[in-house]
């Protein structure tokens, strides 16, 4: 080399990121609205065809998860050390596994799911239709699906007069 001539460095290549941290998910929706808010409310709204019905649950959705599909209880964040994006990315990939997910005793998602068959049952919809368990649209879909099994809350949503008997149907029977 001469003294005076610049040292040229090869590129250095990008970082490979692992498969196993990005799931191919089913991420196709037909929800419609603007917000979150509309899409749950439209949603739920062709299903129960009661606005009173709707109004309560979604009171409920609301104190439960914020409308976050996503929602990790708050007080599991800091036990297993997880914010809902990465508990969610965690399970979807499966580095946190569906027995973790099922019998950790963290409520989960827009119901806050948290007794394990319960959680169990939506994690195997969730996975069976290959959508995140954070999916809104699969999460509304299977909460339906939940609540038509509670026949007595069912028919009140359907017939509810009041977002009041609407939501103490939803609250004690089926949060309990």
């Amino acid at each position: 080399m001469n003294a005076g001539s610049p040292v040229v460095k090869p590129p250095v290549p990008a970082p490979v990121v692992p498969e196993t941290t990005k799931p191919s998910l089913n991420t196709s929706s037909s929800l419609v609205g603007a917000s979150t808010e509309e899409k749950i409310w439209n949603f739920l709204l062709k299903e129960i065809k009661n606005e009173y019905g709707v109004a309560g649950l979604m009171g409920n959705l609301r104190a439960e998860s914020s409308f976050k599909s996503s929602n990790l209880q708050g007080a599991y964040e800091k036990k297993l050390s997880h914010t809902d994006e990465s508990y969610t990315l965690a399970v979807d990939n499966g580095q946190y596994t569906k027995d973790q997910f099922v019998y950790d005793s963290a409520g989960y998602g827009l119901a806050q799911w948290t007794y394990w068959s319960r959680k169990k049952a939506l994690y195997e919809y969730l996975k069976g239709a290959n959508r995140s368990i954070g999916d809104l649209q699969g999460q509304l879909e299977y909460l339906v699906k939940e609540i038509k099994t509670y026949t007595k809350v069912w028919n009140t949503l359907l017939n509810a007069k009041t977002v009041e008997e609407a939501s103490t149907s939803v609250v004690l029977y089926y949060e309990k």
